[in-house]
């Protein structure tokens, strides 16, 4: 009974110390470029680092991907949108929860190199 005891607490430790793995509904708009984008973000969250691989689609149909490097800070986050297949270079989105949503939807806007886009992702 104390092995087993012993077993449990050890595996339970093992679980709050590893990434914590999500996976984000997302939605990109811009006013130009892209006008829309919609699919997934996968997401690990490891104390305040947020890694994690990006596919979409855009509306005329291509896929969309990338890889997200950031953190998360008071609730913020910030990522670094790396590797786009489409034009945006040296994109940084800034997001927060969105008001009234119950801390699942987050919205905030990326900025690229000479374009700017709003970006929605939700805790499936």
């Amino acid at each position: 009974m104390i092995k087993l005891a012993m077993t449990t607490a050890l595996a339970a430790a093992l679980m709050t110390s590893s990434a914590l793995a999500a996976t984000w509904s997302v939605t990109e708009q811009s006013a130009a470029g892209i006008k829309y984008a919609s699919g997934t973000w996968n997401i690990n969250n490891e104390g305040d680092k947020v890694t994690g691989k990006a596919d979409l689609q855009l509306d005329t149909g291509a896929v969309l991907s990338y890889k997200l490097d950031g953190s998360i800070s008071g609730g913020v986050y910030t990522v670094n949108l790396v590797g786009r297949d489409d034009s945006k270079k040296n994109c940084v989105w800034t997001g927060k929860a969105a008001e009234g949503l119950g801390g699942k939807v987050f919205t905030g806007e990326a900025v690229c190199e000479g374009t700017k886009m709003t970006i929605r992702g939700g805790l499936q």
